[in-house]
């Protein structure tokens, strides 16, 4: 069972970093997507992440017009997570979408789940913002709000090109969903394919 005051800590530690890795993580995709930064949605994230980023980008450069210091950051808290956990065994985190056990783990092997924690909250980003429009698509007046605005931003380059693949079935629309369950897939192969090549089943 552990000691309950430590669980109860480690459970909100483990959604506030996870929650603060996602913010980075939209951040990061914001801008791979060229989404507008005047969307009032967009304006927050970047008020959220400015101050710890704005400095990271002074010794990390951009890699053409990917922000390799959003990256960073992503990483770099999502592995102060993992390290919090171990040293003060806080018992099982929350990474790569389940909860695992990382006290008896070596720092290297946190290292290597944080890389992989980086790609499934990047992963996460695309099927939440899905997940959100496939919703909003359903309530009228919806196309103007500044949440359905970012989130068709991050999912119409995914979506596009599965369009000329998937046609209207019905008049129905079905990219979306087949995009959410095609991006599922993925992301279990290519973790599950990482996590057995690192060896940290």
């Amino acid at each position: 069972m552990g000691n309950p005051a430590l669980n109860a800590l480690g459970f909100i530690l483990g959604i506030l970093f996870n929650l603060y890795a996602t913010v980075v993580a939209v951040r990061f995709v914001m801008q791979v997507v060229k989404a507008d930064y005047y969307n009032p949605l967009a304006q927050g994230i970047v008020t959220v992440t400015d101050p710890v980023l704005r400095p990271l980008r002074r010794i990390i450069p951009s890699i053409k017009r990917y922000d390799t210091a959003s990256l960073l950051l992503c990483f770099g808290v999502l592995l102060i997570k993992l390290l919090i956990f171990k040293a003060l065994s806080l018992g099982y985190v929350p990474a790569l979408g389940q909860s695992m056990l990382v006290s008896q783990l070596p720092v290297a092997s946190l290292v290597l789940v944080a890389i992989l924690d980086v790609i499934h909250q990047l992963f996460n980003v695309f099927i939440y913002a899905l997940i959100i429009q496939a919703i909003m698509s359903w309530i009228p007046g919806a196309a103007g709000n500044p949440v359905h605005s970012l989130v068709s931003s991050i999912s119409e380059p995914v979506l596009r090109p599965l369009r000329k693949l998937i046609p209207p079935m019905g008049g129905i629309d079905l990219t979306v969903f087949f995009t959410i369950i095609g991006l599922f897939a993925l992301r279990i192969f290519l973790l599950g394919t990482l996590q057995q090549l690192f060896g940290l089943y």
